[in-house]
């Protein structure tokens, strides 16, 4: 089935969102598999990891399937799409294995984000807003983690569990702060300040594209404004030569050049 120029960039453009979601994932994972290895983590956040696990697996072999269906050559699909395969096998029962397999993670990370910078390099503002809306979702997950170590078992805190954690982390990020958890050692205090930061960082840059995208489009139906009255005076121009040609108009002629002796200031003597 041939498609038409505008249903494969419409196309392209679901492809890239679903590459960017999985360049999140990919990044968050790395993460989530470092900290597995080198932090002493409670048992309730490892649970909470595996879970997370899952869903990033799903979300990649959904990735591995819209783009195996996609390619023109499946010969030349698999000469990399086994990489997307393996990183989405999950640390399920018999597929253990999955740990090592998340390695694999590291050149789907590289791939997708190769895909999605050569998307949004053109737009500098849409491309400033996903970036910094990949550092904020990274930073909900880890703040979670991090006020989730600092916090339980301390006396006095009402961060209890990896729920309470993430609830906080997501209220902190969107400046909103309900008030029903907070923390109280200092560990966790400096990751709310560094969640504060970034919510408004994201939240100033989700401002300024909305504006420039306003703007943008106000601009494009101006340039396109400006194309239709273009294309309608030169429509007007080839149907008057048309009428020259014909003999129906008389030729446009040149207006006659000012001779000096009618010029206003002609009669006029110096000084």
């Amino acid at each position: 089935m041939t498609l038409t120029l505008k249903e494969a960039a419409r196309q392209n453009g679901r492809v890239i969102y679903l590459e960017l979601m999985v360049l999140v994932l990919s990044l968050y994972a790395l993460a989530a598999l470092t900290a597995e290895l080198l932090l002493p983590l409670d048992q309730e956040v490892r649970a909470l990891l595996r879970r997370t696990d899952d869903f990033v697996c799903a979300v990649f072999l959904l990735d591995f399937c819209v783009h195996l269906a996609l390619a023109p050559s499946k010969k030349v699909f698999w000469r990399l799409g086994w990489i997307d395969l393996l990183s989405s096998i999950p640390e399920i029962g018999w597929l253990r294995w999955g740990r090592l397999f998340r390695v694999f993670r590291i050149l789907r990370a590289l791939r997708s984000f190769a895909a999605v910078y050569n998307h949004f390099a053109a737009d500098r503002a849409k491309g400033t807003f996903v970036i910094v809306g990949l550092m904020s979702v990274i930073a909900v997950l880890f703040a979670t983690i991090a006020v989730f170590e600092f916090e339980h078992g301390v006396p006095g805190s009402n961060i209890h569990s990896a729920g309470d954690a993430l609830w906080w982390a997501f209220a902190t990020i969107t400046t909103i702060g309900y008030g029903d958890h907070y923390p109280v050692t200092g560990g966790g205090r400096i990751v709310a300040v560094v969640l504060v930061v970034f919510g408004l960082s994201f939240f100033g840059t989700f401002t300024a594209y909305v504006a420039s995208f306003f703007l943008e489009k106000t601009q494009l139906k101006e340039e396109s404004e400006i194309h239709r009255l273009f294309s309608e005076v030169r429509k007007l121009r080839e149907q008057l030569e048309r009428l020259e040609l014909a003999g129906a108009v008389r030729p446009r002629e040149a207006p006659p050049a000012a001779s000096p002796a009618t010029h206003p200031s002609a009669g006029r003597n110096p000084g």
